[in-house]
């Protein structure tokens, strides 16, 4: 304690904080002095150390310490500041912090309150010679040290101080200032202890929390660090009500933390890439940034890297490739190269993960590596502007081939106990992603496989509303749900038509197909679907996957009409499909936009009426 405040030799307290004034504040010599001391001795909760030479520290049991009991009640019948103060001292004498449990904490709180920290908070006038934010800093370290209590970190009373809480994250002043820095340091442990409640995100978020804390790691201050940490537990935490709330902010964020990828040479560069896909933003990732994710990640992934300093890298280009497709790469032949790259480490991985059995699959890392081979297939298809030249197509189609053969593999293991997973989910999808342009290689093993793609389709389809959470937990194994682009759909039959369209042309794979019920599970689903084009229903905001799959259910049922005319004569469930599309087709044909759809149900309708036209359902419902 500081030789210039003459000291009570009884209590080692200044003399200033035991006499009485008429005044509401410290003298600015008592008001500094107590700032060095409070973030430090007061225990409510924090490690506080105590001088045990003046009070001998007894036992957190009420009944066995009368010299805290005795110091509460002083603490309560404190008649202004200094009483206060000087009674919070003794009662830090008067216990161990790490021994107090929590029934005494919470007493000590309320012989202290709020009223005396919210007048230290709000208080504009400081006595002459006292910082202004020395009395500010007191009220904070007060506010830290009943936050460690999580239902006091939860009561309005601290929770109408996050405004002012977050203005204190940006205030400029003397980056050596011991007493501005503990301010700074019990600031964030009183927003981390909100954050950390049922409902705290939320408020915190309205509080204005979100751009202050963007600020404060753009101005690299003191305590940055703790702002970046407390930003990505908001963002895992509530990510769109965060980009709605400091959208500007948060891409700026995004801007220093992709300049710092691409000019680290250290191991933070493999921090940052855990880091970036929480700050990617559900809407579209500034092209600005474009280049130097691309820079880092080429770096990166260029290098001899063990498994765990690879994978972040993998997942965050999954995540660029599911929010951009290939608009991040630049076009030419670094571009080029670096795709390919892309595909192949991801192709590596996944057999790796899929082909050796008995090993544990890390579902997160290959379910980025299914979105890295998706956008090479993507790539492959494309006749103009890819930014794959020929050679490279031809490749990396037969890397891929190798790939979705693990998957194949892999799924003909899957029992039916673990058909809900998420993995299996997403495995589907990347296998339906391939069918959907290649039938031809693989053919035996996609045969082999029909069946449980039918059966697997089926019983999501039974299921709708389970496996509309599946396809969200697959998001969140690698991908952020709320990422744009084309999103997860919430059936597997959805993507598995494109394909079964194909192999429904092949008489082997269409036998399969007939053998396990896949024709009456279209049709099924195809009512499903057209339910959501009706009149009653606002199409102005349909998706355009239904329509698309409305439209390849139809080719699926014009290659039946053709190649096997004696399932839809026998099959009721084409009969129920006819009379749909013949009361139907009068009200789509009036909807603008659906003019494509139209002309498939109208083509289908006129094949299926030839074949049906000697059925009893079909007469009568041409009589009515």
């Amino acid at each position: 304690m500081s030789s210039s405040l003459p000291v009570c030799p009884h209590h080692s307290l200044p003399m200033c904080l035991l006499e009485r004034d008429k005044t509401r504040c410290l003298s600015p010599a008592a008001a500094e002095q107590w700032g060095q001391l409070l973030p430090t001795s007061l225990l409510l909760g924090k490690a506080g150390i105590m001088a045990s030479d003046c009070e001998p520290a007894l036992n957190q049991a009420e009944s066995r310490n009368p010299t805290l009991e005795r110091y509460l009640g002083a603490l309560r019948e404190a008649k202004n500041d200094s009483e206060q103060f000087a009674a919070l001292l003794l009662v830090t004498k008067a216990v161990k912090a790490g021994d107090i449990d929590a029934k005494t904490r919470r007493r000590i709180f309320d012989a202290v309150g709020f009223t005396f920290p919210n007048r230290l908070l709000t208080t504009k006038e400081a006595p002459d010679g006292c910082p202004d934010h020395v009395l500010r800093a007191l009220g904070v370290a007060l506010l830290a040290c009943f936050c460690s209590d999580p239902e006091l970190a939860s009561h309005p009373q601290v929770l109408n101080k996050i405004p002012i809480l977050s203005t204190f994250l940006t205030a400029r002043g003397d980056p050596d200032d011991a007493a501005r820095r503990s301010m700074i340091d019990d600031t964030y442990q009183c927003l981390t202890a909100v954050a950390g409640t049922p409902r705290g995100p939320r408020h915190l978020i309205a509080g204005g929390t979100v751009s202050a804390l963007c600020q404060a790691y753009l101005g690299h201050g003191y305590g940055f660090d703790q702002a970046l940490a407390l930003l990505v537990g908001l963002l895992a935490a509530a990510e769109t009500q965060c980009w709605k709330e400091a959208e500007p902010d948060l891409l700026a964020v995004l801007r220093g933390l992709s300049e710092d990828f691409q000019r680290a040479e250290d191991a933070s560069k493999f921090e940052l890439c855990q880091l970036l896909p929480l700050f990617l933003p559900p809407t579209t990732v500034p092209p600005e940034c474009h280049r130097d994710l691309q820079a880092g990640l080429a770096r990166i992934l260029g290098s001899k890297l063990s498994s765990w300093q690879r994978n972040p890298a993998l997942k965050l280009a999954a995540r660029l490739a599911h929010a951009c497709g290939s608009d991040w790469i630049p076009v030419g032949s670094s571009g080029s190269k670096f795709l390919a790259l892309l595909v192949n480490l991801a192709c590596v991985e996944v057999r790796l993960a899929l082909e050796e059995t008995g090993t544990e699959v890390k579902e997160d890392v290959v379910t980025a590596c299914y979105a890295l081979m998706e956008l090479g297939i993507q790539e492959c298809t494309r006749c103009e502007q890819s930014l794959l030249k020929e050679p490279q197509k031809v490749q990396l189609v037969s890397i891929m081939k190798e790939a979705i053969g693990a998957v194949i593999h892999y799924l003909l293991q899957v029992g039916p106990e673990k058909q809900k997973e998420p993995f299996v989910f997403a495995s589907v999808r990347i296998l339906g992603a391939w069918l959907a342009e290649e039938t031809s290689s693989l053919h035996k093993e996609v045969c082999q496989l029909l069946p449980f793609l039918v059966r697997y389709a089926k019983t999501l389809y039974e299921e709708a509303e389970e496996a509309n959470d599946i396809s969200q937990q697959v998001a969140n194994l690698a991908i952020s749900p709320t990422t744009p682009g084309p999103s997860w759909p919430g059936d597997a039959l959805r993507l598995l038509l494109p394909g079964w369209c194909h192999l429904t042309v092949e008489d082997g794979p269409r036998e399969i197909l007939i053998k396990e019920g896949a024709p009456s599970l279209l049709c099924k689903y195809f009512l499903q679907q057209w339910e959501l084009t009706s009149p009653g229903h606002d199409t102005s905001v349909l998706p355009d996957s239904v329509e698309i799959g409305l439209q390849t259910c139809c080719h699926i049922f014009l290659n039946l009409v053709v190649t096997a005319p004696g399932l839809i004569k026998r099959d009721a469930c084409f009969t129920s499909l006819m009379n749909t599309l013949m009361t139907s087709l009068p009200s789509l044909v009036q909807q603008q936009g659906r003019l494509l759809l139209a002309a498939n149900v109208a083509t289908l309708g006129l094949l299926m009426a030839r074949l049906l036209s000697t059925s009893p359902e079909v007469l009568m419902m041409e009589c009515t």
